[in-house]
């Protein structure tokens, strides 16, 4: 049986977030001399209502059990268990019928620019996040703080990015690479099942993923900067994707 691995939730908001979803904690720690804030209330009400474990305990044991320096008077403790396989990822995408909007981190480096982009991508609805092998730290306590939860709330499969492209081209998901020699993103059709590749700021997608990818994309800007950061660029195109996608959608509904 493979060993259970855990993350700690250290933001209010952010545990509220994963209650309201329907998520459990192995156990929520509150600080004895907490103020009991709204927030603070409905995690407790919610926790209660469930039965998740509360244990009341000094402020100071919560910032010894404090991972990041920026708990705040609780502290939950979540089995991480959104790693799955690329054939369980999509499986589960089909059977919410929901269309695949995917990323593929190629060589996507440091905790705060991972962490932003599952923010944004969970805002986005992003519905799964392919990484290679090696990442095998993609879920880092300053990860998980930077993206407040939200990469534990989105299906995680680490393999060989060249058969995750294959994979994906098999089940007819459109691989789009981020590129600064591709079309603009504003005149792409990014509507229905794709994946986006991510690179690093300095070198990109690597040349091998971008031969496998069916399309290159870029953001558009004013001469005179090389490239944004990655996690703005990716923000960009997920927003794009989902202004197109609902677009579509509103027209379909109009016209039936």
């Amino acid at each position: 049986m493979p060993k259970r691995k855990y993350a700690q939730i250290e933001n209010k908001n952010a545990i509220l977030e994963i209650l309201e979803e329907g998520k459990d904690f192995e156990k929520i720690y509150l600080a004895n001399n907490a103020f009991k804030d709204p927030k603070t209330k409905k995690i407790m009400q919610i926790a209660n209502a469930r039965g998740i474990p509360v244990e009341k305990i000094a402020r100071r044991s919560i910032t010894r059990r404090s991972k990041t320096s920026s708990a705040e008077s609780v502290i939950a403790l979540m089995e991480i268990d959104n790693q799955v396989t690329i054939d369980d990822m999509l499986q589960g995408i089909y059977a919410k019928d929901q269309d695949p909007f995917i990323l593929v981190f190629s060589d996507v480096r440091y905790g705060h620019n991972i962490g932003a982009i599952f923010r944004t991508a969970f805002a986005a609805g992003v519905n799964g996040v392919i990484t290679p092998v090696e990442k095998a730290n993609l879920l880092s306590d300053e990860t998980i703080r930077i993206s407040m939860g939200t990469c534990l709330r989105i299906p995680i499969a680490e393999m060989s990015l060249f058969a995750a492209l294959k994979e994906l081209q098999r089940n007819a998901i459109e691989v789009v690479s981020l590129d600064m020699e591709g079309e603009s993103l504003f005149e792409a059709n990014l509507t229905g099942p794709k994946a986006l590749v991510l690179g690093a700021e300095d070198i990109g997608v690597s040349p091998k993923l971008l031969e496998r990818s069916d399309r290159r994309v870029k953001v558009p800007m004013h001469p005179g900067l090389g490239a944004l950061n990655v996690g703005v660029s990716a923000a960009v195109v997920m927003y794009e994707k989902y202004r197109q996608d609902t677009t579509l959608a509103r027209k379909q509904k109009i016209t039936e």
